[in-house]
């Protein structure tokens, strides 16, 4: 992995762009238009959350960690926190433009994190550290555009849906590739609490309801033309599910699985 690729990837700066181009996606579908000022405190909020769970999972690890983000922060410690710092203010000053009703929901929002955080400090085996971060970044994603909504509509759960499938079924693939470095780093996920195969299974399950509700949206819907981008982020999912060899090196793996959150940009187009 190139320089320039690793420092993206240690930043989470690929994720956090992934968020805003599909939470732009979903305000299309709502028909809603965001603020800048909107798209750039939910950037804030995915990039604090990614790098105050990294910070702490680098502690965890200590400094044999085999991890390359891990090791990013915790090399950098002091650096990310003084920028943690700067950007959550940076925030609270970008939350005065905002309306009220956003407001409410990055409250909510804000809520669901430190029930994030807690847990993680609670519980040792982190056995739903996963699914509450998919559910947090779904959250995120949908926080904005759902408080621009004035008349609700049954099929606003059917797009979470389609989004909270495929954000699981990463985040449930990650962990599969990175197994022996979380065993050496000491650090829980699904794979190592589950198993290989259960996890295996778990995430094609995971794909084929996606696949089966993206399928339902075309017929039972209203058809807005963007299913597409749910199919593709679907098969990209699966073929890191079916080869995990091909996309191994230099973590291809993680930059196919964070870019799927890029393809709804063609739905923008």
């Amino acid at each position: 992995m190139s320089g320039i690729s690793a420092f993206i990837q240690n930043l989470s700066l690929d994720v956090t762009a992934g968020a805003v181009i599909s939470s732009l996606f979903v305000c299309r579908y709502l028909e809603v238009n965001p603020s800048p000022q909107m798209m750039l405190g939910l950037g804030i909020a995915i990039w604090l959350i990614y790098t105050i769970d990294h910070l702490q999972d680098a502690a965890r690890s200590g400094s044999e960690t085999a991890n390359p983000r891990h090791a990013f922060h915790l090399r950098h410690q002091r650096v990310m926190l003084v920028s943690a710092i700067i950007v959550f203010l940076l925030g609270t000053a970008n939350a005065f433009y905002l309306p009220l009703s956003t407001i409410k929901a990055g409250l909510i929002l804000g809520g669901l994190c430190g029930i994030y955080f807690i847990y993680l400090k609670l519980s040792a085996m982190h056995r739903f550290k996963e699914l509450l971060a998919a559910l947090i970044y779904t959250a995120g994603i949908f926080a904005g555009p759902l408080s621009l909504v004035t008349v609700w509509d049954w099929s606003y759960l059917i797009l979470f849906g389609l989004f909270l499938l495929p954000v699981t079924a990463n985040l449930f693939l990650f962990p599969l590739y990175e197994m022996e470095i979380d065993s050496k780093d000491k650090i829980a996920s699904i794979a190592l609490n589950t198993g290989r195969k259960k996890t295996t299974r778990l995430v094609g399950l995971l794909l084929a309801l996606h696949a089966a509700l993206t399928l339902w949206s075309m017929i039972g819907l209203p058809h807005r033309g963007q299913e597409y981008v749910f199919v593709l982020m679907n098969l990209v999912l699966v073929m890191l599910l079916i080869w995990p060899q091909q996309f191994r090196n230099r973590q291809l793996y993680r930059w196919l699985g964070d870019g799927i959150f890029f393809i709804p940009m063609l739905g923008l187009l």
